[in-house]
């Protein structure tokens, strides 16, 4: 589950490179070299089409869309970059703002290095409350063990979770018993 933890924290602390972001509405296969503020590595995000737009403060993502940093990668349909504007400064560049929320929707899927990964229709991010949210049909495995409900929200800061159901969907787990001195949790 920290490894998960740390995926949605990388892609929270995204320092756009974006000065004076190009008006690009669509290309094929664009890359958009990402950099975490801690200077690791950089994050790439392949996708079919990149649109950014400066009233709306996003960029969207779409078709076929996969960020990845080092081993770890989320794929989904569509993932849009919501950016927060600052009136008091009166800045209109995208790349000078923070992150207000990042969105993964259609077949998100999470793979974190060590096989364990999760899975929903939709990922929301916000960056401010240190939260994620999963929704539509939400899974979170590591290795044998899994947990499912109608909504899963990660508390970032806090290295805790809150899955929730409905009278359609329960809350279900699957926890396989593990031997003396073994730990299911890689880091």
């Amino acid at each position: 589950m920290k490894l998960l933890i740390l995926i949605f924290y990388i892609l929270a602390t995204i320092d756009l490179m974006l000065v004076s972001p190009p008006m690009v509405s669509s290309s094929s296969q664009e890359e958009l070299k990402l950099k975490s503020i801690s200077d690791k590595t950089p994050i790439i995000i392949n996708s079919n089409t990149l649109e950014i737009d400066q009233k709306k403060r996003t960029i969207t993502f779409a078709g076929c869309v996969n960020a990845v940093q080092d081993d770890m990668a989320i794929n989904c349909d569509k993932m849009i970059v919501y950016y927060y504007s600052d009136k008091a400064k009166n800045e209109s560049s995208i790349g000078s703002n923070r992150i207000e929320k990042i969105e993964a929707s259609g077949n998100v899927i999470i793979n974190i290095p060590d096989g364990n990964k999760a899975t929903a229709g939709k990922v929301v991010f916000y960056e401010n409350e240190g939260k994620a949210i999963l929704t539509e049909n939400p899974r979170i495995q590591q290795g044998l063990d899994f947990v499912e409900g109608q909504r899963i929200t990660i508390f970032l800061n806090e290295e805790r979770s809150i899955i929730e159901g409905n009278d359609s969907k329960r809350v279900r787990a699957t926890i396989f018993p593990k031997k003396m001195g073994e730990n299911s949790d890689k880091e």
